[in-house]
């Protein structure tokens, strides 16, 4: 069986297209980032996963994936 593997730095694996620079001053705000970053990283793992897919390690801020071909 033969595989094809790709790898992506964890930063740009959660980035999201809003780009907010601005000064949250809730209380909760850090909390919402953290449950968003986790929502966005499970959307892409899933993702990923429909391409045929499957995350073998992450290592070094890096994840690394393969699929069969």
């Amino acid at each position: 069986m033969k595989f094809q593997y790709k790898v992506l730095n964890i930063s740009d694996f959660i980035k999201t297209d809003e780009s907010s620079h601005e000064l949250r001053i809730e209380e909760g705000a850090h909390q919402n980032e953290v449950k968003e970053h986790s929502d966005i990283t499970q959307n892409k793992l899933n993702e990923l996963g429909k391409e045929g897919w499957e995350l073998i390690s992450i290592t070094n801020q890096r994840l690394f994936f393969k699929k069969a071909v």
